[in-house]
């Protein structure tokens, strides 16, 4: 079975995630990061658990100013993800960026509809509807709109790259400065891109779905976040990034470019959420403090385990070099130091613990003990229990991961006995060896 896994199967997803749209969408998403992880830090901010820093929000108004930034990240995501997406492509095709990217963005917008529904209360309580004109509704460049925003910056960067390489631009003199050449360049592919996209706009104006927004949103973006966007989404997207590293192949990314879509709107959903004062929609996406805790398989648990009570001189030297590291995360001198990867003593608690450490979050949420997630967007790299604490403004974020870490160390603690034993014999047989030998010769 191994061996199949190995030939067969990894092979063919290692191709498939280098394709190159599927490196496209990666470095598109992983540009985008940083976006939402400064707004996240005002959202961190906002969410300090201390009475008297809340009660300075609310009377300041300093808390409605802290509000901006996370607004204007998640609020308009998917316009980020779009120019991401267009430069990506635009780059991958060895094309200038700028042009292109600004065409995509046109494009997405000629797609957006200008008009907006306000509700508002009667003089009798009852709801008015009414229809504003000139506005875009924020759900269609938020969290609802990035699906489309992939589409859009590939398809319309694909048509204008297709034009350059076509030569259907207007050529300048080469006495014309070069910025000006450019943008002349680009009159016709842009203006051929308008043309399409505003063609189908029309032919979507036709449709009972109105606008691309809701034909992608109802066709391919819900029922695609329905499915996987839930909690079975969340253990198949931890599975994977465990038996991808267990093969030696970098898991999280290989899992991330399978769902970086739907991973993307479940966590601006979940800011977005937090921004307006509600719960987190998607707590279970939020849980990474405590399902891996030092890395993929949750290793920070093992690190303490080699660095304390290793015998053999191997994991001695490991433990001293993996366990700063895993406290911040970091676990790729343990897992190909050891090795974790194709190691039959530790392939099934790397896969089994995570997966735990997931189950156990969602019923500590649920029996009230552990505090929902925020829904804020923590950097990867803070500590060990300053990121639990983080993730949920609770100080039951910083015991439970504790807590957890205490199961991990049970789980572990029989694999690493049985592996270090191994180890220990055979670094005594191999004293033995060069023992007799060194007799032998004298």
């Amino acid at each position: 079975m191994t061996n199949f896994l190995q030939d067969s199967v990894v092979p063919k997803i290692v191709k498939f995630t280098q394709t190159r749209y599927m490196q496209i969408i990666l470095n598109a998403f992983m540009s985008v990061t940083a976006i939402t992880i400064a707004g996240s830090f005002f959202t961190l901010l906002k969410s300090i658990p201390i009475d008297i820093w809340q009660k300075f929000l609310d009377s300041s108004g300093v808390g409605s100013i802290l509000s901006i930034p996370v607004a204007i990240t998640t609020d308009i995501i998917a316009l980020y993800v779009l120019c991401a997406i267009s430069y990506q492509t635009a780059k991958s095709f060895d094309i200038e960026g700028f042009s292109p990217l600004l065409i995509s963005l046109g494009s997405f917008l000629i797609l957006t509809p200008f008009t907006g529904i306000e509700r508002s209360a009667g003089e009798g309580g009852e709801i008015i509807t009414q229809t504003m004109d000139n506005v875009i509704p924020v759900s269609s460049i938020g969290a609802q709109g990035i699906f489309l925003a992939i589409f859009v910056g590939i398809l319309a960067t694909r048509i204008y790259i297709f034009a350059i390489k076509k030569g259907w631009k207007l050529s300048m003199p080469e006495s014309v400065p070069v910025n000006v050449s450019n943008m002349f360049a680009s009159m016709i592919p842009g203006g051929l891109v308008f043309t399409l996209f505003l063609l189908f706009r029309f032919i979507l104006s036709l449709t009972p779905f109105q606008t691309a927004q809701n034909m992608i949103y109802g066709l391919l973006q819900l029922p695609l976040t329905a499915v996987g966007g839930g909690i079975p989404g969340v253990i198949v997207y931890t599975l994977a990034i465990s038996i991808f590293w267990s093969f030696g192949i970098h898991g999280g990314m290989v899992a991330y470019i399978g769902m970086a879509a739907i991973i993307s709107v479940m966590n601006a959903e979940n800011l977005a959420a937090f921004a307006s004062g509600s719960a987190a929609p998607h707590p279970e996406w939020a849980l990474t403090p405590w399902t891996m805790m030092g890395g993929a398989g949750s290793t920070l648990a093992l690190s303490i385990l080699i660095f304390f009570f290793a015998k053999s001189a191997q994991l001695k030297v490991l433990g001293k070099m993996s366990l700063p590291t895993s406290i911040f995360n970091v676990n790729e001198p343990l897992i190909f130091g050891m090795p974790v990867m194709m190691n039959p003593f530790l392939i099934f608690p790397f896969i089994l613990v995570p997966i735990i450490n997931l189950l156990l979050s969602l019923l500590a949420i649920n029996i009230g003990f552990l505090a929902e997630p925020t829904g804020a967007s923590i950097n990867l790299f803070m500590p060990f229990g300053i990121m639990g604490m983080l993730a949920n403004s609770h100080w039951s974020g910083f015991v439970w991961s504790i807590v957890i870490l205490i199961i991990d160390i049970i789980i572990y603690a029989p694999f690493f006995k049985a592996y270090d034993r191994r180890l220990l014999n055979a670094e005594k047989e191999s004293e033995v060896t060069v023992t007799d030998e060194v007799e032998i010769k004298i």
